[in-house]
């Protein structure tokens, strides 16, 4: 016969295996749900401007890197990304744009977390950029940047899944105020 001990341990062992079986079934069932998300980013304004930059300040008097600064607007619909097993979204706006020395650059233009079905409705009009705008060649001269929404859905249980809309059209950087050409 066994013991208290040899009975709770086996109790245990099963309860713990049925509890991860059941994590496994959800976090692949969370995969298969249908989902029809849509979103825009548009951009109203560019106005690039020169200064310094230093991780703690910027010093707009010495005209070494060129920072862009945007007004855009959003539109999304992400609430068909809620269902039983989706904890929050995190939601984010890209400039992607191409270099003659890096080929691909992306710079996160603004964020959100999102944590109920009720906010999954996105319509912000006159969003300043969150982040600078500075990129590794220090200018922005001759660049055209497509501009999508991403997101994040974080679930309870399972995996990280991600998604983008489709990328508006290239948006032209101006000459820095004050440039002529």
């Amino acid at each position: 016969m066994n013991s208290l001990q040899n009975r709770a341990n086996a109790v245990m062992a099963f309860s713990i295996s049925a509890i991860f079986c059941l994590l496994g079934a959800i976090a692949f069932s969370a995969l298969i749900i249908p989902s029809n998300p849509s979103g825009a980013v548009a951009l109203d304004s560019i106005k690039v401007v020169t200064g310094r930059y230093d991780r703690n300040w910027v010093d707009y008097k010495t005209r070494n890197n060129e920072f862009a600064n945007t007004v855009m607007r959003i539109d999304a619909d992400l609430s068909s990304l809620f269902h039983w097993n989706t904890k929050q979204l995190f939601v984010y706006a890209v400039a992607e744009y191409s270099t003659p020395t890096h080929p691909k650059n992306q710079i996160v233009l603004w964020d959100t977390i999102i944590k109920r079905k009720s906010a999954a409705v996105i319509s912000k009009r006159g969003l300043n950029n969150k982040y600078s705008l500075i990129d590794v060649n220090k200018k922005w001269t001759d660049i055209n940047a497509n501009v999508s929404l991403h997101w994040n859905i974080v679930p309870y249980v399972g995996f990280m899944t991600y998604g983008h809309s489709k990328a508006s059209e290239g948006y032209a950087f101006p000459l820095p105020s004050g440039i002529q050409t």
